[in-house]
């Protein structure tokens, strides 16, 4: 009885897993059901040339 408890308990929290994966990767987003999302783009749109940006490491 005891191993049964846990192995519904395993199952649970992996179904759980499941779906908060699913989640978070938008497959339920047809369904009204998508984390909100935290992009940016218009950051990105106010670069001033950022392909002309160049990382240095300062030598001491």
């Amino acid at each position: 009885m005891k191993h049964l408890k846990l192995r519904w308990l395993i199952l649970t929290l992996m179904f759980t897993n499941a779906m908060l994966y699913g989640w978070r990767e938008g497959i339920f987003e047809s369904w009204g059901f998508a984390p909100v999302s935290t992009q940016e783009p218009s950051r990105t749109l106010q670069q001033i040339e950022p392909d002309n940006v160049v990382i240095t490491r300062k030598n001491s």
